[in-house]
């Protein structure tokens, strides 16, 4: 079973799965980890306690807030021994979200779904002045 894991410094992970139940519905297989919100925290502790939970045939994917902070690198450096078993993903967005909830029950390999989603999500960044700047019409999407 594919599962998610919204990884963050303080509490984006919690906001951010919040909007996303609003708009999919209460998203089961998806677990927050809000890092640093106590004191003493132990990184380390938390992401081995979610690891050690993991079943047999789990996949997990991690996102996290920003590449090459804190949060991210704590995870690089304790998934290495993991194998195919945990992804890492750095760029907690709400469209990359969106994506993998709506493909987590895709049969597939799940890193080809991972770098789907990505290049999905990257279309959704935008500098919306140029786009009005340039006369293009701008659409409601419904999700």
């Amino acid at each position: 079973m594919r599962k998610l894991l919204f990884a963050s410094h303080a509490y984006l992970a919690k906001g951010i799965l919040s909007s996303l139940e609003l708009i999919m519905g209460h998203q089961e297989q998806v677990d927050i980890l809000c890092a640093y919100t106590e004191e003493p925290y132990d990184l380390r502790a938390e992401i081995q306690r979610r690891l050690d939970a993991l079943g047999e045939q789990d996949e997990l994917i991690v996102i996290t807030d920003v590449f090459g902070g804190s949060v991210n690198n704590e995870f690089m450096s304790v998934i290495a021994d993991c194998g195919q078993k945990v992804h890492l993903v750095a760029g907690l967005n709400l469209s990359l979200l969106m994506n993998l909830c709506s493909r987590m029950d895709e049969d597939g390999d799940t890193a080809e779904i991972i770098k789907a989603c990505l290049e999905e999500a990257r279309c959704s960044l935008q500098y919306c002045n140029d786009l009005l700047t340039a006369g293009q019409a701008v659409k409601d999407e419904e999700f």
